[in-house]
């Protein structure tokens, strides 16, 4: 039998697509990001970016782009996409909020608001593995984010993976070992410097001593320390090395007539914990897709992505052995007495050694899947320039964990005297130790998605210019199995045009129509206009053979975009609570129920009215090249955002029924404004290279329209201030000897070493009418500064990031209140982060230290060290001979140093090693191989 080419690749096509359909489906994600499968492709020297609301000249469009290539990216080591970004694009501020191995996670917003982000077209969100990128381009203005419908509130990152464009068959082949170690632990104190804060506490309180001078020498040299022990709990619990491996292989390539990749990537990686049970994870991602012409009128094309992980851990939270090593004092009670015996105390009842040692295990499984499949119409030989695609999309995520939980034996010091009147020591059972003979299933999590979209583009080329319209729509269904969370159904119309004239003035329109099922009649479609203009200056006959201008451009959109409520509940339903057991109701129940138990009430109203989150968008932005090697990209934005969802009971008194008969209303208005900027220049002198770059954003966003009470003093008024203002006390330093006859009524007896508050209103009493705004929570500026140079094969990177323009308040961290006979950390031996002393020592909490005021806040401006990379290719002398097309060796570092006022906590995540897990800095040794 014969099988010629064309059956087989039809035959290959069916059979991927089975195997795609019987694997399952896609992974859980929200509707962040819709789309279908995108490509960069050329035509007439010009790329034409294909996406799920239409295909665009990307050099003829009116919206502003930024580009990073997949190799600059990898410069950061390891296989995380957002992580690698940091830094590099204008106006994105990306920071860690969790540290723990293999479940970390990133904030990232651009221009102040959360992006959304597409992966291939997919929306898996931000499941892709840093080595598949082929490129990330970043869309933030009014033309782009009018195509998102309702998503298109703060922009895009548009990542597209290997293998879309025209090439021969390449295999690539990555390996790279990490080690992490700890940084910006936060000071404990010893033993002895945590009696003898005590002492000063409980003297300042006139209770004397607590400790003898006799315990804190004993608690210092360390002679008895069953009795007077004086435990390190960083260095006991506590590595300074952590190991992490990434390996990969990427087969990738294309013709005109089929397209492939294929992507296997293994990671593992391991936790801080020294002792006992620690994190072990891995991950096993990979990613399959195809694109073939079966005939000159049809292209289909699919693709499988999937990411299964498994993590062992000990059943203590991961952030909970931190706030236990923070939180629990040296001297409180010895770990272990002989070889079994967990110690606690009566204070202190949990000992992270055997909880560590004893206390079971946990592991946690997850199971991301994605699956498309689409057709690509080509109807060029039916109306010129007339193309159809259509896609389908699922989802689906998978998790569940289980546990082994242990009781572990625990026992507390007893101080005895025998017959004979002499102390001995004796063991009381504080817990019986209990061992889990079974495995437990517990927090299972399933999630499916669907998504259907297609696109009608039209590209007429006429003797001026080029005409480009789209028509579009999206289908989006995603089924809740909790009654707590309702169904999301979405569907998007997109019908939009540009047309550009003499490859110089380029005009762009769309009309967006959103529908939602959160909304109610009128309001459940809303018609949302984009209009936006371009002009290439740089084309135009006086600067067209310009010797040192290359490309200018201006630009200007505006739009408006409807988004939905950030609420899980329908908002124009009434919900109702009461019964028993949580809201379930049983007849002939005995005893005597209360009338909650039998019936149900009113919990909140419902509102018929309520209505879309609209974004008024205008931006505007200039592109500038020079001399080859000069580039200069600024934009400026002005986003109204109205019908903000507030309580109705923050306009009325709480006599009229608080939130029980207030509905929901759209009242708040905000306004975001700033810029971000871009500035890249880059030489070269016959075999060196160099290039330096440096990128910021700023903005603010004000409350023009807010809820709030019409203080008769307008410096409390918070209406058209910053809405990350701190609102506090103004402080004049610490009472003294001096001035402490003439303290003011404030809060409670105040004494020397206590804050001292002023009056502002001049009432002669320090209350919530001295409060006024002192500061903001939120950086101004974010920036991003990258220097390299290559020579011979050598190459450097170094990249920084940093903030400015915002103020810590150190009253929101534990680790700076000392109170209390249990709360004291090493910074109580030094003054603030910024500069002021460490108020009163006291034994109980203080009512007036406390409080939100500008003594307690310092500027979080800093600036980090992000990654570095120290590289060399092999010179093709050495590789000619060989399977190799190019192989590179590389060493690199990531959070490498920070500059800032915080010198124990990390400003950019002030809980990591405090209460939360650690923050790493990492060196990555590796190479990547191309056949």
């Amino acid at each position: 039998m014969k099988i010629t080419i064309k059956e087989l690749k039809c035959f290959v096509f069916c059979v991927l697509n089975v195997l795609a359909i019987n694997i399952g489906v896609a992974q859980t994600t929200t509707l962040n990001n819709l789309a279908t499968q995108d490509s960069l492709q050329t035509k007439n020297n010009d790329e034409m970016l294909k996406t799920p609301f239409g295909v665009f000249n990307i050099s003829q469009t009116t919206g502003t782009i930024f580009r990073v290539s997949g190799d600059e990216l990898r410069k950061s080591g390891g296989d995380n996409l957002i992580n690698s970004l940091k830094g590099r694009v204008p106006g994105l501020r990306i920071a860690r909020t969790n540290n723990t191995p293999g479940s970390g996670g990133y904030s990232y917003t651009l221009n102040g608001g959360t992006p959304n982000v597409l992966i291939d077209g997919q929306p898996r969100g931000l499941q892709v593995d840093l080595r598949d990128v082929e490129e990330v381009i970043v869309l933030s203005d009014a033309t782009f984010n009018a195509l998102l419908g309702n998503l298109g509130d703060n922009g895009l990152i548009y990542v597209i993976t290997k293998g879309n464009k025209i090439s021969k068959p390449v295999i690539e082949v990555n390996y790279q070992t990490s080690y992490n170690t700890p940084t910006n632990l936060p000071s404990l104190l010893s033993a002895s410097e945590y009696a003898t804060v005590i002492n000063k506490a409980s003297n300042n309180d006139g209770l004397g001593d607590v400790y003898s001078p006799e315990a804190i020498e004993a608690y210092k040299n360390g002679t008895d320390p069953i009795n007077f022990p004086n435990i390190d709990a960083q260095d006991t619990f506590l590595s300074n090395l952590a190991v992490s491996n990434y390996m990969s292989l990427n087969l990738y390539g294309a013709s005109d007539k089929v397209k492939y990749s294929a992507f296997l990537g293994y990671s593992d990686y391991e936790g801080l914990e020294k002792v006992g049970s620690k994190i072990d994870g891995r991950d096993i991602t990979f990613r399959t897709k195809i694109s073939t012409k079966i005939n000159d009128l049809i292209k289909a094309h699919a693709s499988v992505y999937g990411k299964f992980g498994e993590m062992d851990r000990p059943v203590l939270g991961p952030d909970d052995t931190f706030r236990w090593i923070t939180n629990t004092p040296a001297n409180a009670f010895p770990l272990m007495v002989g070889d079994s015996a967990y110690v606690v105390n009566n204070q202190f009842q949990t000992n992270l050694l055997s909880e560590l040692e004893a206390g079971g295990t946990r592991t946690d499984y997850t199971a991301n899947m994605i699956f498309d499949i689409g057709f690509d119409f080509d109807l060029d030989k039916f109306v010129p320039g007339l193309a159809y695609d259509t896609y389908i999309m699922m989802k689906t995520y998978n998790a569940h964990s289980l546990i082994t939980n242990n009781t572990p034996g625990l026992y507390t010091l007893e101080n005895l005297q025998d017959v004979n009147g002499i102390d001995s020591l004796a063991l009381k059972v504080n817990k019986n130790e209990v061992l889990d003979l079974s495995v437990g299933r517990s927090n299972a999590g399933i999630q499916r998605n669907f998504a259907y979209g297609s696109n009608l583009s039209y590209i007429k080329e006429m003797n001026r210019g080029i005409l480009n319209l789209n028509f579009n729509h999206l289908l989006f269904y995603q089924p809740n199995i909790t009654a707590a969370q309702t169904d999301q159904r979405n569907i998007t119309l997109n019908l939009n045009g540009s047309y550009a004239l003499d490859n110089k003035y380029i005009f762009f329109a769309n009309a967006n129509s959103s529908s939602s099922s959160r909304f109610l009649d009128d309001h459940k479609t809303k018609l949302y206009p984009t209009v936006g203009a371009a002009w290439v200056a740089s084309n135009e006959n006086f600067l067209k053979d310009s010797k040192v201008i290359d490309h200018l451009k201006f630009r200007t959109s505006y739009g408006k975009v409807g988004t939905e409520y950030g609420f899980t509940t329908l908002l124009y339903l009434d919900t109702w609570s009461g019964g028993r057991n949580n809201g379930t109701t049983f007849l002939g129940t005995t005893g005597n129920p209360s009338q909650d138990e039998l019936g149900y009430r009113l919990n909140t109203t419902g509102n018929e009215a309520i209505d879309w989150v609209e974004y008024n968008q205008f931006f505007a932005g200039v592109e500038l090249q020079m001399f080859k090697k000069l580039r200069l990209d600024f934009n400026y934005f002005n986003i109204l955002i109205q019908n903000q969802v507030i309580k109705a009971s923050q306009l009325y008194a709480s006599a009229l029924g608080n939130d029980v008969y207030l509905p929901q209303l759209n009242f708040k208005e905000s306004r975001n404004t700033g810029f971000n900027t871009n500035i890249a220049f880059n030489d070269s002198h016959n075999d060196f290279k160099y290039h330096i770059s440096a990128n910021a954003g700023y903005n603010k966003i004000i409350g023009e329209k807010i809820a709030e009470v019409q203080y008769p003093d307008a410096y409390r008024l918070q209406q058209g201030q910053p809405q990350d203002n701190i609102v506090g006390y103004v402080t004049d330093g610490l009472f003294t000897a001096e001035n402490i006859g003439s303290a003011l009524p404030q809060f409670g007896d105040v004494q020397i070493g206590d804050v001292k508050y002023v009056d502002l209103n001049g009432d002669n009493v320090i209350d919530s009418r001295d409060t006024k705004t002192i500061g903001n929570s939120n950086p101004r500026i974010n920036y991003g500064i990258n220097v390299g140079f290559e020579y011979k094969g050598l190459n450097l990177d170094i990249l920084g990031v940093g903030v400015t323009g915002y103020d810590i308040n150190l009253n929101s961290y534990a680790y700076y209140q000392h109170d209390g006979l249990g709360s004291y950390y090493g910074s109580v031996n030094s003054n603030l982060p910024n500069g002021n002393a460490n108020p009163r020592l006291t034994t109980i909490t203080s009512i007036n230290n406390n409080k939100n005021s500008d003594y307690w806040l310092v500027d979080g401006s800093y600036f980090k060290i992000a990654n570095v990379e120290l590289g060399f290719s092999l010179p093709d002398s050495i590789i000619s001979d060989s399977p190799f097309a190019d192989v590179k060796l590389f060493l690199r570092g990531s959070n490498l140093a920070v500059f800032s006022k915080m010198k124990d906590l990390d400003p950019e995540n002030m809980n990591g090693g405090f209460s939360e897990y650690a923050m790493t800095k990492t060196f990555t040794f590796g190479a990547s191989i191309n056949f």
